[in-house]
């Protein structure tokens, strides 16, 4: 389309020319008026395809200098975003933010709120982006720009560090269970494991406490709040087994149409090859 553009005006400023050797001066001026213009089409036409080669090449570095983002999370989420004893938030999906921001060049304002009005506030383009643990579905994406994946979630297994009979979902049967209460794990036990023996608790961390303490064989529950556990108890006596179960992928929700989205996916990109990925990840969860 530029080519074809400046093609066209160079074909005018020529016509023009043509008929300016039989005219007056001030066909002349306005044939010369026409070439210039042609040439300034020209120039922009190609200082802006430089622009966009430099982008496209890979270079994001700073390159949201200048913008502030709108930015929400659930601060109820361990580990990925809580308040600490300082009440200051922390967490993985805070120390990814500090690095996007960093790398790209933005600042931020971070809006903390539950997990619902996280979700509705993107939509209605009340937040440029929100970070919770998100899961990527195809209902949100209907409705949301989703970043690139950035964690792979889902279920695994607590056990001692001296069971070697439990290796995977099969290996619970006949065994007792400690669960925690209202969670997708109690279904997935539910319709994949016969004839154990289910405890529930309110919190998650009774139901770690019960296999320590050998009155239960087993939790199922989501990875990456285990490998925080563990993280942050090393002398548990516990480890986690078998490959994620009902897994999922966490992504960055964004406004529909966003802007902001080829950016945030390069960025993730260069996370993963320059080691700032790994290096957040181990701090939050281990060696992977």
């Amino acid at each position: 389309m530029k080519k074809r553009m400046i093609g066209m005006l160079l074909t005018a400023a020529l016509g023009v020319t043509c008929l300016a050797g039989c005219g007056s001066s001030t066909d002349n001026s306005a044939a010369k008026e026409t070439t210039d213009t042609a040439k300034e089409t020209s120039e922009a036409a190609d200082t802006q395809a430089d622009t966009t080669a430099a982008v496209t090449g890979g270079d994001y570095k700073d390159s949201l200098a200048g913008k502030k983002l709108t930015v929400g999370c659930d601060t109820s989420f361990v580990p990925f975003c809580f308040p600490d004893d300082s009440n200051t938030y922390v967490g993985f999906d805070i120390d990814m933010l500090a690095a996007l921001s960093d790398y790209l060049g933005f600042e931020y304002d971070l809006q903390p709120m539950d997990f619902t009005a996280l979700l509705m506030s993107v939509q209605t383009n009340k937040l440029d982006m929100a970070m919770a643990g998100i899961t990527i579905t195809d209902e949100r994406a209907q409705v949301m720009d989703i970043s690139d994946p950035y964690y792979d979630a889902g279920l695994q297994i607590f056990v001692k560090d001296d069971n070697e009979d439990i290796t995977q979902i099969s290996d619970l049967e006949g065994k007792k269970i400690a669960l925690k209460e209202g969670t997708a794990s109690i279904d997935y036990v539910n319709e994949n494991v016969k004839d154990c023996t289910v405890t529930t608790f309110p919190n998650i961390e009774s139901a770690y406490l019960e296999v320590q303490r050998g009155a239960a064989d087993a939790v199922v529950y989501d990875a990456p709040n285990m490998k925080y556990y563990l993280s942050q108890n090393p002398d548990s006596g516990c480890k986690v087994e078998g490959n994620l179960m009902d897994g999922c992928q966490y992504g960055i929700m964004l406004q529909k149409g966003s802007d902001y989205t080829e950016y945030i996916d390069a960025a993730l990109e260069a996370f993963k090859e320059d080691g700032t990925y790994d290096a957040i990840y181990e701090k939050w969860f281990g060696e992977e």
